[in-house]
């Protein structure tokens, strides 16, 4: 075999080593890259459900000390969005439902999102069976069911008892 001949084998061998570790460093690349965009992905389910838990508690955080100890201003509020008002005492245990109902939502929210663990959800679950089970829970619930998303609602109302069934 002449020189060149051995040449062009070393050349032919150090090609094809060339393109296989060029290929496993392609495959690499896009693993790398899939994991990035699943990173992302989490990054950004995450800022979503930050963004909704500082909106539902921006919304209701304020409002507990100035609305809890004004009894006025709490009736006012809660005659704002149809909620029917009583006592002090009557429209603080509907204030606590409707600030319940925000919480509720958040939860069913992450639930929906699959950021949250199915025995989590379960437990998280029965909690609003029995906050809706309560009789202040209907009578909030009927006035400002417009202002939760109709995924939430739907929910919601699968687990009210009915109105219409026979008291046993």
């Amino acid at each position: 075999m002449k020189l060149a001949d051995v040449l062009q084998v070393i050349s032919l061998i150090a090609v094809a080593v060339a393109l296989f570790l060029n290929y496993r460093q392609a495959r690499e690349t896009a693993r790398q890259a899939r994991e990035a965009a699943r990173q992302v992905e989490l990054s950004t389910a995450a800022l979503r459900q930050d963004s909704y838990r500082q909106l539902v508690t921006h919304g209701t955080s304020a409002n507990q000390t100035l609305l809890a100890g004004n009894p006025g201003l709490l009736g006012w509020f809660l005659a704002s969005r149809g909620v029917p008002t009583g006592t002090h005492e009557e429209n603080l245990r509907h204030m606590f439902v409707f600030w319940r109902m925000d919480s509720h939502e958040e939860i069913f929210r992450s639930h929906a999102a699959g950021q949250l663990p199915g025995d989590a959800w379960q437990a998280w679950r029965n909690v609003i069976e029995a906050d809706a089970a309560l009789p202040e829970f209907g009578t909030v619930w009927s006035r400002v069911r417009p202002q939760y998303t109709r995924d939430f609602a739907d929910f919601v109302d699968t687990l009210l008892p009915r109105r219409d069934a026979p008291a046993e």
